[in-house]
């Protein structure tokens, strides 16, 4: 990316977090690349993160597509910590400290999920599908509960 490109994963850390804005992007952007990855392993192949992915321009000179993913991901951090609040213990904290034993096995197996960061990126009506609008409801709660126990 030039000078004057804005990198939109990077502008999205900043606008969640000013203080911790280096840790999220950099997540964000371990967190896309492994997507795309897992979707066409072989437009990661030979990619050197650092020089490639950290500076933003893998993700720029992907198809449209795939830069979808980067979008989606972005969009979703955006309106989840918009949501429950930002903590960088998100990053690192397991699902087992919010979520309910019956989301554990999907949260994992189909979204990959392993820390609560990772429910950025699931749609609010796929936690009602898979536990129920009152289950749902309780986990944005407890989100909300751990996010205020941090500050």
């Amino acid at each position: 990316m030039t000078s004057e490109t804005i990198d939109p994963i990077r502008h999205t850390a900043e606008i969640i977090s000013k203080d911790s804005a280096e840790q999220l992007e950099l997540r964000l952007k371990q967190d896309i690349f492994n997507s795309i990855g897992r979707i066409k392993p072989a437009m990661i192949a030979n990619v050197n993160f650092q020089e490639d992915v950290i500076s933003g321009d893998f993700f720029a000179t992907l198809p449209a597509p795939l830069q979808g993913i980067a979008i989606a991901r972005c969009e979703g951090a955006l309106a989840f910590y918009n949501r429950v609040g930002w903590h960088k213990q998100y990053l690192d904290t397991e699902l087992t400290a919010c979520v309910p034993e019956e989301g554990l096995e999907p949260l994992s197996a189909r979204y990959h999920a392993k820390t609560l960061h990772d429910l950025a990126y699931v749609h609010p009506k796929h936690f009602e599908k898979m536990l129920g609008k009152t289950g749902a409801a309780a986990l944005w709660e407890s989100l909300k509960r751990f996010s205020q126990s941090l500050t």
